[in-house]
């Protein structure tokens, strides 16, 4: 069963959604292609096919490192199957590198609850949500969970408030001078700036529409349960515990932004999403049922099952 399987951590779970990443890319993104295949387009679908299984790693690694979830890999299935949901994602490269370096931001983010390095974690994370930024503009909202971050970590003093400020000058000096010598112009920045768009006219296609829908129906009902939930959580653990709702509303409002609708800019909000639904599954368990239940059980599988076997039927949409 999923729920026993995907309970614990074991290392051919993540062999399974590796490979369950690699499928779903060679799938969606090349068998969907029509552009002839070169050494060159191989090797560029590999990096980022590789990318994409880093990035599962990392997002494993973030939850690990900052006990967002118990010890399992429901997070990282979550994730992957979200993923393999929308394959436009895969063929949106600059917002693949844009997700990757936002989760190196966010591993900083969330890591803020301890006082140890403040000052460092501060600093590298604005630098890589600038460099993120280079990829995708919008990716700059996600400056505003780091502040609240800084606000809320403890010993907070005014030097570590102007950090970010240094990392987003430092990128935008070194990207400069990176441009001065490439493309010998000073005024990149002219087109950094991305116009927000409110056509949606892509979404009318059932295999972008449909797996959208399914993916913001676990955001709200996560996310309401979560909030919901907030007047139980002790006083001292609540400020982490709304940071990541705060991540994942900045997340929405990031995809929302994007200068266009393909479908592709809901990878932002797939890394929160997969933490949040995977806290449901496990407040579902320790605080609804005192006893083991058999309608528990069943719940938390189908939900399982549900999200597991719905990117093969969007494969055919």
């Amino acid at each position: 069963m999923l729920t026993s399987f995907f309970g614990k951590s074991n290392p051919i779970n993540y062999l399974i959604l590796g490979a369950f990443i690699v499928v779903g890319y060679l799938l969606g993104a090349i068998s969907g292609s029509s552009i002839v295949i070169t050494p060159f387009l191989v090797l560029d679908h590999g990096f980022f096919i590789v990318l994409n299984v880093l990035i599962m790693l990392l997002l494993d690694f973030i939850i690990r490192k900052n006990h967002l979830t118990k010890n399992n890999t429901f997070a990282i299935l979550f994730f992957t199957c979200f993923l393999v949901m929308l394959p436009v994602i895969f063929l949106q490269h600059k917002i693949l590198l844009a997700n990757a370096f936002l989760l190196l931001a966010l591993r900083r983010i969330m890591s803020l609850r301890s006082d140890k390095n403040s000052s460092k974690k501060i600093l590298d994370a604005s630098i890589w949500i600038t460099v993120a930024s280079l990829f995708y503009f919008w990716s700059l909202l996600f400056f505003i969970p780091l502040f609240i971050a800084v606000f809320q970590k403890p010993n907070t003093n005014y030097k570590q408030i102007l950090i970010p400020f240094t990392g987003f000058v430092a990128v935008l000096i070194i990207n400069t001078a990176y441009q001065l010598l490439t493309n010998d112009s000073l005024f990149w920045f002219a087109d950094w700036q991305e116009t927000i768009s409110f056509d949606f006219s892509k979404y009318n296609s059932a295999s972008i529409l449909v797996p959208i829908t399914v993916i913001l129906a676990f955001f709200i009902w996560a996310g309401v349960y979560r909030f919901l939930k907030l007047s139980a959580i002790p006083l001292k653990e609540r400020p982490n515990y709304l940071l990541l709702l705060y991540v994942s509303i900045t997340a929405l409002f990031v995809a929302l932004a994007g200068p266009e609708k393909t479908g592709a800019e809901i990878v932002f909000v797939l890394a929160p999403i997969a933490i949040i639904a995977t806290n449901y599954i496990e407040n579902f368990e320790t605080e609804r049922y005192v006893e083991k239940d058999v309608a528990e059980f069943w719940f938390k599988e189908i939900m399982l099952w549900l999200v597991v076997v719905l990117p093969f039927v969007f494969l055919f949409l």
